[in-house]
């Protein structure tokens, strides 16, 4: 039965990917693992993506063969009068807990599917009860492979396709002279390729900027669309922000600096155009991921609609063609490849909300340490803290609950961006490292471990010393 059904699986999944590539409708397997991966411990998706690479997010859609697997697994143990009711339920179940709403998707996957479980209904396997046998494990083996590959080179194929960046303009031209050690702290300025990126998809959109629109809707109408040249042609101002992912545990480090380049919402859109019942702006990005800001704040100086990242154009990876920047929340909020903006008279709930996070990610104050190096009977010790868009004001140093030690802060790039900072610090033996940092409004990072669902992880930071 396990072979039956698993044979049955990937027939289903051999017309169903047919069907998309030719009709354009979502991937099951991509549905589920998008399911897995946004509810993975965050502990575990940095381990898994640090460990994985490239092949993580394809190794996420075989948990979405897995679970149909399971599902026709079952199905097949209703017996043939009753495998198609089966079918039915389970297309409607999986399909509401998955979000997944293609009716050709699911009729593509489940009546090749079903017709193979019946068709082979008098067959039985040798194994049925015992342990897998060799022919099994290949035939699992075989599926697992198929979907891991399929997912990681179709990555690589949009990957390939995708508008290489340009050159938009230089950086600024002084920087200012750079105040800590060189080598106990990370670059002021992180490099397009060695920047986090993280989505929820499991292969991320690749967007033509010929026939892509940036559309603005009013409750659903459209009332004005933008196309890339267009946005290209506005006036451009540029700024340095740090982003940070909600992803990140209390010793992760998913963070990073870039100059960026954009545009202002008022550029885009008359805020006196809007009807009075206009109470949120939802920025939606082309993979369908979207989230909304209170009205203020997106038309506020410090939300940026950013085209350009250290004087390129984007990459794909980073958002394509434009994407959102909004210093005092997490990364989640700072939607890629957008293909909307929609002004809504009702509550909007995004992505995350809708899995029960907060629509306010405000970002905690947090601290990194980067290097230490001893030297002599002294600890020299670099690292970073950051507070969204409230600064840093201060940052302190201490072995196993002594004194506190002021560190040395070098001049942030802006006040949407880390303070990076050092500190030397008499040092006899084996021991506990803390850092703590002051933000701009002079509150200090809590001591206090919270964990990360529903607003991010807050708390001490730590970093253990041998002699």
């Amino acid at each position: 039965m396990r072979v039956r059904s698993s044979i049955a699986t990937l027939t289903g999944l051999a017309v169903h990917y047919c069907g998309a590539y030719l009709l354009g409708f979502p991937l099951w397997t991509d549905t589920i693992a998008e399911w897995i991966m946004a509810r993975t411990p965050s502990r575990w998706a940095v381990v898994l993506l640090d460990v994985c690479g490239p092949w993580a997010k394809p190794l996420a859609a075989t948990g979405g063969l897995a679970t149909l697997g399971l599902a026709v697994l079952l199905i097949a143990m209703l017996g043939r009068k009753w495998m198609w009711f089966g079918a039915v339920v389970a297309a409607l179940g999986l399909g509401t807990l998955f979000g997944y709403s293609s009716p050709a998707g699911q009729l593509l996957f489940w009546i090749p599917a079903v017709a193979v479980l019946r068709f082979r209904a008098g067959s039985t396997s040798a194994s049925a009860a015992g342990a897998l046998s060799r022919r099994e494990v290949l035939v699992m083996a075989g599926g697992v492979a198929a979907v891991a590959a399929e997912s990681y080179l179709r990555n690589r194929s949009l990957a390939a396709r995708a508008v290489k960046p340009t050159r938009l303009g230089p950086l600024p031209p002084s920087l200012g002279r750079e105040e800590v050690r060189e080598g106990l702290v990370r670059k002021r300025i992180t490099p397009v390729d060695e920047f986090y990126g993280m989505s929820k998809n499991t292969v991320d959109p690749v967007i033509d900027p010929a026939t892509w629109r940036l559309k603005i809707t009013h409750d659903g109408e459209t009332i004005h669309e933008f196309t890339y040249a267009e946005l290209l042609s506005l006036p451009r101002m540029g700024r340095f922000v740090t982003l940070r992912c909600i992803s990140n545990t209390l010793k992760s480090d998913l963070m990073g600096t870039a100059h960026w380049t954009g545009i202002h919402l008022s550029q885009l859109l008359d805020r006196r155009r809007l009807h009075t019942s206009i109470i949120e702006m939802a920025a939606i990005g082309a993979d369908g991921h979207g989230d909304s800001y209170p009205l203020d704040y997106a038309f506020s100086n410090e939300t940026m609609f950013a085209l350009g990242m250290n004087g390129e154009t984007l990459t794909r990876t980073h958002g394509f063609p434009i994407r959102l920047l909004t210093p005092r929340y997490y990364g989640l909020k700072h939607v890629k490849w957008i293909a909307e903006l929609a002004f809504v008279s009702k509550p909007y709930i995004g992505t995350w909300p809708k899995l029960g996070y907060t629509k306010e990610p405000v970002i905690h104050t947090a601290s990194h340490f980067d290097r230490v190096q001893r030297q002599g009977d002294h600890i020299l010790c670099g690292g970073v803290s950051f507070a969204g868009n409230r600064g840093i004001r201060a940052v302190q140093v201490r072995l196993e609950k002594g004194p506190w030690v002021e560190a040395t802060l070098e001049p942030a790039l802006s006040e949407y961006t880390l303070t990076r900072w050092t500190v030397e610090i008499p040092f006899s033996g084996e021991a506990l490292m803390e850092a703590r940092a002051q933000d701009g409004s002079g509150a200090w990072q809590s001591q206090v471990e919270t964990p990360l669902f529903p607003n991010g992880v807050d708390g001490p930071s730590f970093r253990s010393i041998s002699s």
